[in-house]
């Protein structure tokens, strides 16, 4: 008998070895998947992070590129280029106080002649004597510090007929990259992002405010030497995750790295290892002393147990071997019969599964939604390249490619199409008289208007504040001409009421057709704006085709 109770104890002993190192490969497993998990997630947010600042600074492109497309803005700085008037620096210092009201993330503008020298700003502007255009070659859009306050600054030359007529400079607001900064969704409690550039020295000069040190924007560096660094990892141009690694802190940290080529900007979006490894670690012990319990268990008790329970305790054997293996976190085999202590632990199995099933449960849905974010990203990201903020059309850039294709195809074929510029009569003085909001609601109807008035095939763009442009492919030129005369008479038909006050509005055109062999769209351009300035100069409200001579 005794002998049988040895046996019995040496066979429950065999049998929990198994069981000791199937949880230990299990525990081990959990883990790495674990961490995979969580570097999939920063690999997944920070390319949406990246994503969202491109966003930004394409934001800011097309507003700077609004204000140097504006042509009265170019023709008065070739004046003072020529006669140093001040009634001309007078009229730039209106020119771009307008264009600095209606947005409120535009901090200032700064106006350069064709030399650099400085001519005229708004309020704000950090005056410089003369301007190192070649800094911004490069480029031409970068973070600055100004009065300890970080700001966007973005350098554009100013062109009129193929001539320099000098440089603008505008400086935007921050606050998107802050909001970034401060939205740490998905790093944990340790996580936080980072977002550096190089300074002169090559080294990594921190352009945000820091978790860990809210002063570091443009005071804190890391030296270059330091290629371990996660930031400096982006700064070179490394895309990837990093495990273990120390950063600015010397606190290893798991980090995703991205560089944003365009800007020569470095993010990162790290977590602290210590957090990381907790989930991992969190169970470990509770296991270890759970398999340590049943080991004793088993030389303890072993004698006393016969077969009656001995088939449960191989049907767990089986059980976790199949975890540990296959990796599917299946309920363990139910257990009505056999010792107590058998029916408790697969209990205590059965409530491990459910748990670790409900983690990568968890974990997949937080992935699911990052995607999803991503992927409105992107959607928004097109969008907002494509369409005019206020009014829903077509925005300059979108014109621009269409127009060279445009330009291709009747190159190819030999088909006449029409480049319509349309100017509002003298929009400033319903912004002056009625407000900014009326402005904006007299572009809108505007708009409305004439995507309302063309046909599916036409192009509707606006290009600047108050320029709009219909690109008229396949056409006749009497019949366009009759097209446009009745839309500039049934604008001037347009009314609007602004403080019980009833008013109309009108539009010069300018028109210019394409010719065969006319291989530029420069060219094209050029003719429809001396077009629209000879309908201005005629006294507006009128259409004017380009006739091959400049206007007087």
């Amino acid at each position: 008998m005794k002998l049988k109770h040895l046996l019995i104890a040496t066979f429950i002993l065999v049998t929990a070895l198994p069981l000791f190192i199937g949880l230990y490969s299990l525990n081990s497993y959990m883990g790495v998947q674990y961490r995979e998990q969580v570097k999939s997630n920063l690999s997944a947010i920070s390319q949406i992070a990246k994503l969202r600042i491109l966003a930004g600074v394409e934001r800011a492109n097309d507003n700077v590129a609004q204000i140097a497309s504006r042509t009265q803005l170019r023709r008065l700085l070739v004046l003072w280029n020529d006669t140093r008037d001040a009634q001309y620096r007078a009229q730039l210092t209106r020119i771009i106080n307008d264009a600095a009201l209606d947005r409120s993330y535009l901090r200032s503008i700064g106006v350069f002649d064709h030399q650099g020298q400085f001519v005229t700003a708004t309020h704000g502007f950090e005056k410089l004597s003369s301007l190192a255009s070649a800094q911004f070659e490069d480029r031409p859009i970068r973070l600055e510090q100004h009065n300890g306050v970080v700001q966007l600054s973005r350098v554009a030359p100013l062109l009129l007929d193929g001539r320099l007529a000098g440089y603008v400079k505008v400086d935007f607001s921050t606050q998107f990259l802050n909001q970034l900064v401060r939205d740490r969704t998905g790093l944990g409690q340790t996580g936080e992002w980072l977002i550096a550039m190089q300074d002169d020295n090559g080294d990594a000069l921190f352009a945000t405010p820091l978790k860990y040190d809210p002063k570091a924007a443009f005071t804190r560096t890391v030296a270059f030497t330091q290629g371990t660094v996660p930031i400096i990892q982006a700064l070179s141009g490394n895309e990837l995750v990093l495990e273990q690694s120390p950063d600015y802190r010397g606190v290893p940290v798991l980090a995703s790295t991205r560089y944003i080529d365009q800007l020569g900007w470095g993010l990162v979006a790290k977590m602290d290892e210590s957090e990381v490894n907790a989930m991992v670690y969190a169970n470990r012990t509770v296991i270890y002393a759970a398999e340590l319990g049943i080991v004793l268990l088993a030389v303890i008790v072993g004698v006393g147990l016969s077969i009656y329970i001995s088939q449960p305790i191989e049907n767990l054997k089986t059980y976790i071997e199949k975890v540990t293996h296959e990796g599917e976190l299946i309920d363990p085999p139910r257990v009505t019969r056999g010792w107590q202590e058998v029916r408790e632990l697969t209990a205590h199995f059965s409530y491990m599964m459910h748990t670790l099933r409900a983690l990568n449960e968890n974990l997949q849905d937080k992935i699911d939604e990052r995607t999803a974010e991503l992927t409105q990203a992107n959607a928004l990201l097109e969008k907002t390249a494509n369409q005019d903020p206020l009014t829903s059309l077509f925005n300059r850039r979108f014109f621009t490619l269409r127009f060279e294709q445009e330009l291709d195809r009747s190159t190819r074929y030999g088909c006449l199409f029409a480049l319509v510029l349309l100017d509002i009569d003298y929009f400033k003085k319903i912004n002056d008289q009625w407000g900014h909001d009326m402005g904006d609601e007299v572009l809108k109807e505007v708009a409305r208007f004439l995507l309302a008035s063309s046909r599916s095939s036409d192009l509707v763009a606006r290009i600047g504040g108050e320029e709009f442009c219909i690109l008229i492919p396949e056409c006749e030129q009497d019949k366009v001409l009759v097209y446009l005369e009745r839309l500039r008479c049934d604008l001037a038909e347009l009314s609007f009421t602004a403080k019980d006050t009833l008013f109309t509005i009108s539009a010069s055109f300018g028109v210019a057709f394409y010719q065969p062999g006319m291989k530029s769209g420069k060219v094209l351009l050029k003719q429809a704006d001396e077009a629209l300035y000879e309908a201005k100069h005629a006294g507006r409200n009128q259409v004017c085709v380009y006739q091959g001579q400049l206007p007087s």
